[in-house]
Order: C-alpha cells, then structure tokens, then sequence
C-alpha cells in the first residue's frame, strides 16, 4: 500500500495525474482513509486497486448480468482475478475468502433475524467497532494465502489458529440462513 501511495506521489509531482477538473487523483489506485475506515468487505475493497476494480466491475461482473445471479457474477469475477494475478492455489484461496467474508457481510446485515435483534439492543458505537474488527482481522487472515502461495504452508497457518475465520464466516453464513428461514415462517402464520 505504501509503494502505492509512493508511485502516486511521484506521479503528482511529475504532472501525469491532473484529470483537467482542478484534481489531482488520475492514477489514483489505493483510498488511504477510506481504507482504514471501511465497515464493509467491498467497501474496503474498493479502497485499493482501483483501476483494476473499475476495470472488472465495468468488464466482467456487469458483463455476467446475463446469468441472473449477482453471487454467480460475482463468483465469477473472483475467478478471473485469481486467475489473472496467477496459477498459484494461494491467489485462488485468497479471491475465495474475499468472496466469502463478502457474503458474510452482505447477507448477514439484511437477512439474520439475530443479528437484527443484536442491532438493536447492542449501541450503534459497539456495532461499528465490531465491524470494522471483523474486517480487519478477516481480510488480514485472506493475505496469509495472497503471500504465501503454497496450500501446505496457507493450511499451516491457517491451522495455526484453528482456522478460526473460515469457521467463523461459515458459521455466519448458517446462522444466515437458519434465521432467515425462522423469519418466514413466522410471517406465514
């Protein structure tokens, strides 16, 4: 990130990043702020890289529109990017779990009935620390894999400490669905 934020500054200085509207953000690939302070799995991942973001946004999720599933659009973005930065199974792994602690988010603030209650009895102050912990714990666990490459070291360190993300998001994921099914059938009768 800080070699990011260098090149930018080189770039700045050089002239290269004036977009003719008074700004000086042209080449702009990594959101310093926004980066610490994102609340969602997206939200952080559109803080860096973004060219790249913009560019399969734009290139292959809107273009997977045609299968009717946004999971499936998305699952399918995070394939090409996995394949493109490598064939190596610590990229695949990577791209997976960000799809997945993506879901997590996503779903489980809409659908979970539990945490729904939770919201509204834990303070507004308690739930943003938690999010953003589980943010940055999570997503710090998915570069274990983006640098190390090789499954018997990724498993090594993931086993290290038991695995605790992946089961945690599965874990979520359930609790997803097994609540939201409760909240259904609750409105049926």
């Amino acid at each position: 990130m800080a070699v990011w934020c260098i090149a930018e500054s080189s770039c700045i200085h050089m002239g290269y990043t004036f977009n003719g509207e008074n700004r000086w953000d042209g080449l702009r690939n990594f959101a310093t702020r926004s980066f610490h302070t994102s609340l969602t799995v997206q939200g952080l991942i559109d803080t860096w890289n973004i060219k790249t973001s913009l560019w399969c946004s734009k290139h292959i999720y809107k273009r997977c529109k045609f299968l009717g599933n946004k999971t499936l659009s998305q699952l399918l973005t995070m394939l090409f990017l996995a394949i493109w930065h490598g064939v190596h199974v610590g990229y695949f792994v990577f791209f997976f779990q960000e799809f997945l602690y993506g879901m997590v988010m996503e779903k489980g603030a809409s659908q979970n009935v539990l945490l729904q209650r939770l919201n509204r009895v834990v303070p507004r102050v308690v739930i943003v620390a938690l999010r953003w912990t589980f943010i940055k714990v999570f997503m710090s666990f998915t570069f274990v894999s983006f640098e190390v490459f090789y499954l018997d070291k990724i498993l090594f360190v993931y086993g290290s400490v038991y695995f605790i993300c992946p089961i945690v998001a599965l874990i979520l994921i359930a609790s997803n669905y097994l609540f939201a099914e409760k909240k259904q059938v609750e409105k049926q009768e």
